[in-house]
């Protein structure tokens, strides 16, 4: 089956379009919808990922940086519009499987290996994949990516046009330029190879149908990754709202997350929560570790959305942070935060460039306990009440 067939490497190149064709022939579980239109799509496609992958500099295969790149991947990404708009006039009742699979006629997919090997030739494909928003509206990601995970991605919106049938309606690479000089988030999307301003090309992760507005225009989330710090990911989150001609930013933030992090991003009700590494301010966390933890929680309502903040999944963390900062600085709300014979120990204390690696609970309630542990040996001990609903000090001891 054509929807099946995995090829990469050396064979990716080798697309023959004929073979399509006695595919669906000859076997009626195959896709029956390859119009000549479609073909003229994969022959098109099949040319660039031929230059896109042919030798340039003393045998060495172009990267996503180098000039000639741009104007292949613009022209690969819209070629994508393109059949995700022809696939989709020909597909009327797509299943979610379906359009997971939407590029798989249209190109093979990069390799994925569990085990890598350098002789392995670095050739780019594309993959992607469609979700859909609201009747006759989809949002599309499609990634170019080699063999060593190098990638570079966009998204773009396909819609049912006045005539009945699809076109390519917006895309976020055109908005991106437009805010590139402005070095904002949206203008992260303009990243094509190169770092720029910041950690490279973002990457859609997943797509997220958020409830719509109170005038029934569909809204989405793009949760995007971007670079990694060890095994610590730099992702983005964007909600958007699809007013028929184009997509409106509603927020865009980026956030940090643990790479093996098994908590996802989910929307129940009108509450959508993101998993999170939380930044601190008077210690840093290993690329390697999980901690500190943490959520951040946006309310999607018809009228508007309401950014809830972040907080540590562990608060004990955050309150240690906030007492050693405060000590750090000098700080009059030191003295709100802990007894004077803490606030004397930190001061005789080096508590400066600790990692965080883990915080455990000894005991808590009204009065609590617990203990930090930091990636160059040292322990830090709290004891605290509660004023008010939140902790004083009233003791520490450093290991």
């Amino acid at each position: 089956m054509l929807s099946k067939i995995r090829l990469w490497a050396g064979a990716m190149l080798v697309i023959l379009v004929p073979h399509v064709t006695k595919l669906c022939a000859e076997n009626p579980q195959a896709d029956p919808c390859v119009t000549p239109q479609m073909m003229e799509l994969i022959h098109a496609h099949r040319s660039v990922l031929e230059r896109m992958n042919a030798p340039v500099n003393q045998g060495k295969r172009p990267e996503l940086g180098d000039a000639q790149m741009t104007a292949l991947l613009t022209e690969g990404w819209r070629l994508a519009g393109e059949w995700a708009a022809v696939w989709l006039d020909c597909h009327p009742e797509p299943s979610a499987k379906d359009l997971e699979n939407l590029f798989l006629d249209f190109t093979p997919p990069p390799p994925h290996p569990e085990v890598y090997d350098p002789k392995q030739p670095e050739l780019f494909a594309m993959e992607g994949s469609a979700t859909r928003i609201a009747t006759d509206v989809y949002v599309v990601s499609a990634v170019y990516e080699n063999y060593t995970a190098t990638a570079t991605a966009t998204f773009f919106v396909v819609a049912r046009g006045g005539d009945g049938h699809f076109r390519p309606k917006w895309s976020v690479k055109p908005l991106a330029e437009r805010h590139y000089h402005a070095k904002d988030e949206i203008g992260l999307w303009a990243f094509l190879g190169s770092c720029a301003y910041y950690c490279g090309p973002l990457v859609v992760d997943k797509v997220v149908v958020l409830p719509p507005s109170e005038k029934g225009q569909p809204r989405f989330a793009i949760d995007a990754v971007q670079a990694t710090n060890g095994n610590t990911l730099m992702k983005q989150l964007g909600l958007w709202q699809w007013n028929g001609a184009e997509a409106e930013n509603l927020i865009i933030r980026s956030y940090q997350l643990y790479i093996d992090e098994n908590r996802g991003i989910q929307l129940v009700g009108n509450l959508l929560t993101v998993p999170t590494k939380e930044a601190t301010r008077s210690f840093s966390s290993f690329g390697c570790c999980a901690e500190p933890r943490g959520i951040w929680a946006l309310r999607v309502t018809p009228v508007k959305v309401q950014d809830l903040g972040h907080r540590f999944l562990q608060p004990q963390i955050e309150w240690a942070d906030r007492l050693l900062a405060a000590s750090r600085a000098k700080s009059p709300a030191a003295e709100r935060l802990a007894a004077p014979s803490v606030l004397a120990i930190l001061r005789r204390t080096e508590v400066d460039a600790l990692i965080v690696d883990q915080c455990r609970v000894l005991s808590q309630g009204r009065k609590g306990a617990f203990e930090i542990s930091f990636g160059e040996g040292t322990k830090l001990w709290f004891a605290y009440r509660l004023r008010n609903g939140q902790p004083y000090f009233t003791d520490i001891r450093v290991e």
